[in-house]
């Protein structure tokens, strides 16, 4: 993947997440953080889109009841409508 690929991926993984702990949750970051385990600025960064979330920042997300393969579902869609093939290098 391309710089600009990983950009477009860091927005929407962060877009969603802020939509799931402030639309569907209804939480502030501090308690979102108390949930997962994630510091409220390590959150901050990630729903920013300034941070892509490592492995172990997914588990603890996944483990806090957060649907990860839904969140993955809507990057692919957005990159497909962006005309990114994922399939392809």
């Amino acid at each position: 993947m391309d710089k600009e690929q990983l950009k477009l991926i860091s927005e929407i993984f962060g877009h969603e997440l802020r939509k799931i702990r402030d639309i569907e949750r209804d939480v502030t970051q501090e308690r979102f953080s108390q949930d997962t385990g994630i510091g409220p600025e390590h959150i901050g960064e990630i729903e920013r889109g300034t941070r892509l979330p490592r492995i172990e920042t997914l588990l603890r997300l996944r483990n806090a009841g957060v649907d990860i393969n839904l969140i993955f579902d809507r990057i692919i869609k957005e990159l497909e409508n962006n005309g990114f093939d994922i399939t392809k290098e």
